[in-house]
């Protein structure tokens, strides 16, 4: 385990030992600054002698594993759980801000259709940008603790065709579904006959033939052929308006379709990092490094030139993306129910505390007192807990939840 050195300008220092450490903040040559990495900061003056150090990221759309290498030692890896329900919120968000609109402004024409934001060139979904400044959070944070001579970033190529055929191969590229269709939409209607798919007794169907995405695409959907079926217009509507169901089934293309947003995005916004290739991480993983499937250890070989072997560490930083606050205010028919968002008992929700019950982050207030708290993975420690009584406030809640694992594996300590 390395403790991080910061010079008294905030700078990044080469690490040290946790005994030399010890030494400098008992003689008040240094102030801790975070204790999860722990990190200090120099009080006087130093040589700021540096040496090479690489830094190599695992990109990925539901976890970052970030490591970095230096004198044949990995100095820090780290796993990343990314945000993974921005959509889900913005939708309740939505329904919040419509529900309120109706109701103190009854009379107030509608505005969704003169954002700046939806007109902005090159812009991308919500989702999708949460998930690429993930990336660029978690480099600035290790070039914040660490001086990086250069970065190696991983970057996942995925044939779509052969997630969803895996048997294609070939001229079959050439010769798939939608050839000498002009569009899906065509395609996706002569597959159907243009006749709607959905038999329902005792209703007469519209000549109107719309095309229904089965997953929806604020739910992940996407616009394959597979996800897509005909519907007439009466049909359609009964469907939305919930008069009846369709049995759905998620779409096996998501995460490798934002895989490509993910990569376009971080080579326009940063510059000056090595790409390298997946078949190369699994080659220095397995066969050099005989390391198991995990992303820090995938960050690690990321990091290890061709034929380098680095002395493995015990030491891993779990870390979760969770919102800046909670936007539900209130709660009851007439919203007549406030929800303590704020401090309850001095705590506020994802701070990390201590009990008799063990250290986790506080998910759920209740005003008698009884808090349920979880792990860094959203694991349950207790749903009922007297946070009145033998309990200890370690740190403030922040976007960034930040546990340490020992032995590389998933469980806390």
């Amino acid at each position: 385990m390395f403790v991080f050195v910061l010079n008294k300008n905030g700078k990044a220092l080469m690490p040290c030992k946790p005994q030399k450490a010890r030494v400098l903040l008992k003689r008040d040559d240094a102030k801790v600054v975070k204790r999860t990495p722990f990190i200090i900061k120099l009080i006087g003056g130093c040589s700021g002698y540096k040496q090479n150090l690489i830094a190599g990221m695992d990109t990925g759309s539901k976890y970052i594993g970030c490591a970095v290498v230096g004198l044949g030692k990995v100095i820090y890896q780290a796993n990343i759980a990314i945000r993974q329900n921005v959509s889900k919120k913005m939708q309740q968000r939505t329904m919040y801000r419509r529900n309120r609109r109706s109701r103190k402004c009854r009379y107030r024409p509608a505005r969704w259709a003169n954002r700046a934001s939806m007109r902005k060139k090159g812009r991308i979904a919500p989702s999708i940008k949460s998930k690429v400044d993930s990336h660029l959070r978690e480099r600035d944070f290790v070039e914040s603790i660490l001086p990086i001579t250069r970065w190696k970033v991983e970057l996942a190529n995925f044939d779509i065709h052969k997630v969803s055929n895996p048997f294609v191969s070939g001229t079959e590229y050439q010769n798939g579904d939608l050839k000498g269709y002009n569009n899906v939409k065509a395609y996706v209607l002569s597959r159907d006959g243009y006749k709607c798919q959905f038999d329902r007794k005792g209703i007469k169907h519209s000549q109107k033939l719309h095309v229904h995405h089965l997953v929806f695409r604020s739910n992940g959907g996407t616009d394959v052929p597979s996800n897509l079926l005909t519907l007439c217009e009466t049909c359609h509507n009964d469907l939305h308006a919930g008069k009846f169901e369709l049995s759905t089934k998620r779409s096996k293309t998501k995460h490798a379709t934002e895989m490509g947003v993910v990569k376009s995005q971080l080579e326009k916004q940063w510059l000056g990092f090595e790409a390298i290739f997946g078949y190369e991480t699994k080659f220095k993983r397995e066969t050099l490094l005989k390391l198991p499937k995990t992303h820090h250890f995938d960050a690690v070989a990321v990091c290890c030139e061709d034929g380098e072997w680095v002395e493995p560490s015990n030491t891993v930083y779990f870390k979760r993306h969770v919102a800046t606050g909670d936007y539900q205010q209130t709660k009851g028919i007439r919203s007549e129910k406030r929800i303590p968002t704020g401090k309850l008992f001095g705590l506020r929700k994802y701070d990390l505390i201590q009990t008799d019950k063990g250290i986790g982050f506080v998910k759920g207030k209740r005003s008698s007192g009884y808090f349920a708290i979880d792990n860094i993975l959203g694991e349950t420690i207790t749903t009922s807990l007297n946070v009145k009584k033998n309990m200890v406030r370690l740190s403030a809640r922040t976007t960034t939840l930040t546990q340490l694992m020992e032995g590389g594996d998933s469980s806390c300590t």
